[in-house]
């Protein structure tokens, strides 16, 4: 859309001495003021302009990474990391995730000799943000940082490749390090979050301030501040954007429209904008979000009462009237969201909108009722989860990819679809009565166990399946054709039925997935079957090669369930699993693998 320039719109009744009005009466305003002030606040990242670049957060990361760096807390910051990554709930809520690593030790290593490599170049030219190697202990930790970035196509596999191929018989860590915690597309990457840096960064200068160079420390309180701005919600900072977009919109609006670019004219207006640039996109971006004003839409269409939805810019969140009725601000450790026991909220990752629902930092003995209560009614909720040191369970998420972000109507009708959802009704049902009654009822209303485990009875009843495990989350089993390894391929620790091979069924969110995994066999065995499984055609990822890796999945496939406490469906699904091509397939090729060996 063309503007008009300020010359032509002063000749059109006075409009360039009303906006002019408008601008001066903004940038005037006390609240404006506060803002601008904590947005021009000195720090030499941001007078540099490299606050946002991926490149130079590496740098930085790579420098307090390094035990030998000038900022002498010796490997503080790398064993700090490594603790993160193996204590982040996205990563000890999958048991899996974490099971070919023994955490203890790796943690505790002094890491006195790592050596940081930057932009490591590989040997198709790609290059990794962050190698860390130490020699003494065999351990690699390998860090792909996204800083408001993407994923390029095989990029993750081939790092781990390369890894392989130059640190032979080392410890791999594959860590994916975002900005908004996002799920790698591989399933061996490890999550961290900047908020993980951020709070590692935070105790540090708190803890530490004694004993560092004054020079150190302001550099590292730079760094904090450049984070806090990008992941610490300051409430204050929105409310006071909110009021000033409702106060002079049209001046905002203005002034944010020359981002585009000036015209002829506007030199006064645009050198405004500039220099006021980082505040008044603030108060654009609070005041005039799109999915605020989308889930205000939603919201009020389902005619939800004010104190049960935060209508936020970027979070928008709400709350069952279940849950605000049965928890006070008292059954919890600490402040959080609506500072009840769950939350469920919306949030945009990469292209798509998410729902999400948590339970929190209830009251220890308060949360594990209600996990337990969750876990009676078929939900998966894994053993850590009830562990004291525990405080945040994720335990649903959906996601669609709206056709825009800049229409409301269309974002609105995206939530209300994902809100809408059977699978989601049927989560707000079987979370409201956990919430009331805890374990009680269950046994009335399941009396032949969770919906998944009636779900697998049934299903052994069409299939021929000898080998299996009636569980009340994870049912398991293992094909006739699995039983038939040959001398010499016998399995180092208890696993699952007893044979290398074990397919389990999985229900988490509105997904039954059903997955294959090869067990703990002796190294050069195990390496044997999946080299054999590879020349079969089955992918194997390079790391499942690594000593002393116990476990590797070799086929995962899911499918959308809608009512998850319907074990017809869920046995339809099982059923629909199990006759696909994909599984009829690595069926075939296993049974040659194992006949082969």
């Amino acid at each position: 859309m063309e503007r008009t320039p300020l010359n032509q719109r002063t000749n059109e009744g006075g409009a360039m001495t009303h906006h002019s009005h408008q601008v001066l009466a903004l940038i005037e305003d006390p609240d404006f003021t506060v803002l601008d002030d904590h947005f021009n606040r000195f720090n030499p990242f941001k007078i540099l302009q490299v606050d946002n670049y991926e490149i130079r957060h590496s740098n930085v990361l790579g420098w307090l990474m390094d035990p030998a760096g000038n900022h002498n807390l010796g490997p503080y910051f790398a064993k700090k990391i490594i603790t993160k990554v193996f204590t982040n709930p996205a990563n000890t809520d999958d048991e899996d995730k974490l099971s070919n690593y023994d955490v203890l030790e790796i943690s505790s290593h002094p890491y006195h000799d790592l050596t940081v490599f930057k932009e490591l170049q590989t040997s198709n030219r790609k290059r990794i943000d962050l190698l860390a190697v130490s020699a003494f202990h065999k351990t690699v930790l390998l860090i792909e940082n996204k800083y408001w970035s993407g994923e390029s196509e095989g990029q993750l596999e081939e790092y781990i490749e390369y890894a392989r191929s130059v640190y032979g018989g080392y410890k791999i860590i594959p860590v994916f390090l975002t900005l908004q915690d996002e799920e790698p597309t591989h399933e061996d990457y490890l999550m961290l979050g900047y908020s993980d840096v951020l709070a590692i960064l935070q105790q540090l200068l708190e803890t530490r301030k004694e004993y560092m160079n004054a020079h150190i420390h302001n550099f590292i309180s730079y760094y904090t501040d450049i984070l806090e701005d990008q992941l610490v919600e300051n409430e204050k900072l929105n409310a006071t954007g909110m009021d000033l977009y409702r106060n002079h919109k049209e001046a905002v609006d203005l002034l944010h429209l020359l981002r585009q670019g000036p015209g002829d004219g506007d030199d006064l207006l645009i050198s405004t904008y500039r220099r006021h640039l980082e505040t008044i996109n603030f108060i654009k971006s609070v005041g005039d979000s799109f999915l605020k004003e989308a889930f205000l839409k939603f919201a009020r269409k389902r005619k939800w009462p004010e104190h049960l939805y935060t209508a936020h810019f970027r979070v928008p969140h709400f709350l069952e009237k279940t849950w605000f009725e049965q928890y006070k601000d008292s059954d919890l450790r600490k402040n959080w969201w609506m500072n009840r026991g769950l939350i469920a909220w919306f949030e945009r990752a990469g292209d798509r909108l998410k729902l999400r629902v948590e339970v929190g930092p209830l009251e220890h003995e308060l949360r594990v009722r209600l996990l337990r209560g969750l876990a009676a009614r078929g939900l998966d909720i894994k053993e850590q989860a009830y562990e004291e040191s525990s405080q945040y369970t994720r335990i649903y998420m959906d996601a669609e990819a709206p056709e825009s972000w800049e229409d409301v109507s269309e974002l609105a009708r995206v939530m209300e679809r994902l809100y809408e959802k059977e699978a989601f009704q049927s989560l707000l049902r079987l979370t409201n009565e956990a919430v009331v009654m805890g374990e009680e009822g269950v046994q009335n209303r399941t009396a032949d166990g969770t919906p998944i485990e009636q779900a697998f009875r049934q299903l052994l009843e069409v299939k021929d399946i000898s080998n299996y495990q009636i569980h009340h989350r994870l049912p398991n089993f293992v094909e006739s054709e699995w039983t038939r390894f040959p001398a010499g391929y016998d399995l180092t620790e208890k696993y699952w039925l007893g044979y290398p091979l074990i397919a389990w069924f999985r229900l988490k969110n509105s997904a039954l997935r059903l997955i294959i995994e090869v067990g703990p066999l002796p190294t050069g065995k195990r390496n044997h079957f999946l080299l054999r499984l590879e020349e079969e055609g089955v992918p194997v990822r390079a790391l499942a090669y690594e000593e002393g890796r116990k476990y590797t999945r070799i086929f995962s496939r899911a499918i959308s369930v809608g009512n998850i406490e319907d074990a017809d469906e869920l046995r339809n699904a099982m059923i629909q699993l199990m006759d696909s091509t994909e599984y009829g397939d690595i069926r075939d090729r296993i049974r040659r693998t194992i006949g082969a060996l």
